[in-house]
């Protein structure tokens, strides 16, 4: 029964078209351009033949100057693009055993960027990557320093990586984060290297107090995003307010340290954003536009509708009709 099943999950790899390997095979080997390099067949079939499969679909494999069989073994000489790909043994039961062969173009290929962000210094949140490319089909990342495992990218194609920095002490050892990338012929590796410090973008803050004080006074006070590491007084944000003028339209900013701040103007609507303001972090994400009340006392809690926002509306009413539909079927089962 283990060898059908060895049978059946090595014939479904060996039928899986090539040129959309989008997972990292378990069985590969990485070599150089014009390197040689000799392909065993695991197996204890005293004779085996051999098989590629590429972009083109598959080939039976004779000897030739580049590829040589002998018994189990099959050697591939100065190795090249189009003598890359999936290869297969074949006794003649069926599939015996199969390697990728990818050419590395570590060295030739031009620089690959990765780009890293982390919302805290704290280790309780991880590190969120990118890393794309048209060339390649497949990604993985790993944190190298803290000896990580290799993380794939998510439905939303990001990265979300570990770490174990601590938040309390001076950051002395830059973070390694090293990357795979593989397509159907070929294989890349590259290092990213930075401190967390560098990278750190906080969540947006929470608006918790806007309301008039007089005609031409807007007191604001915002809260640190839940991520943010405490204590505040140890790690402080800076903020930033973007308002319009009701009369003109006209879009102007202000900058303060602490949590709350006074705008003067008669104002329409505003939005806020943090930073840390002693590493000169990145600034975060906007905080959603509320509106500010014209009547004096009054507090400005209304989003600003916008289609994101009233799509997040929507899903919560159809999420409460169907809690709220849920609730009277499972009452009346219970008569």
């Amino acid at each position: 029964m283990g060898w059908l099943i060895k049978s059946i999950l090595l014939f479904c790899l060996s039928i899986v078209k090539i040129s959309a390997l989008n997972l990292f095979p378990k069985k590969s080997l990485v070599i150089e351009k014009h390197k040689n390099v000799t392909l065993i067949c695991e197996t204890k079939k005293d004779y085996v033949t051999w098989k590629r499969q590429d972009v083109h679909g598959t080939v039976d494999i004779h000897e030739t100057v580049f590829e040589i069989p002998k018994g189990r073994n099959l050697t591939v000489c100065d190795l090249q693009e189009d003598i890359t790909g999936n290869y297969t043994c074949w006794s003649d039961e069926g599939l015996e055993d199969y390697t990728y062969l990818l050419l590395d173009k570590t060295k030739e290929a031009a620089v690959f960027n990765i780009s890293c962000t982390a919302e805290t210094f704290s280790c309780t949140k991880n590190i969120t990557c990118a890393w794309t490319s048209d060339e390649f089909t497949a990604f993985r990342l790993r944190n190298t320093r803290d000896n990580g495992d290799w993380v794939s990218e998510t439905v939303d194609g990001v990265f979300h990586l570990p770490h174990s920095t601590n938040l309390y002490a001076e950051e002395s050892e830059r973070l390694l984060i090293t990357g795979e990338a593989i397509s159907s012929c070929c294989y890349l590796k590259t290092d990213h290297s930075f401190y967390l410090r560098d990278i750190v973008k906080p969540a947006g803050p929470n608006i918790s107090t806007c309301r008039i004080a007089n005609g031409e006074i807007v007191e604001v006070e915002v809260k640190p995003p839940s991520s943010w590491p405490q204590p505040h007084s140890f790690f402080p944000l800076k903020h930033q307010i973007e308002y319009e003028i009701r009369d003109n339209g006209k879009l102007e900013t202000h900058e303060w340290e602490g949590s709350k701040v006074e705008v003067k103007g008669v104002i329409s609507k505003l939005r806020v954003r943090c930073r840390d303001p002693l590493l000169l972090s990145q600034w975060s994400e906007w905080t959603a536009w509320e509106k500010v009340s014209k009547r004096k006392g009054r507090k400005c809690i209304k989003t600003v509708k916008t289609a994101e926002n009233t799509g997040k509306r929507n899903k919560s009413k159809k999420q409460e009709r169907k809690r709220q539909k849920k609730w009277k079927h499972s009452t009346w089962a219970n008569f």
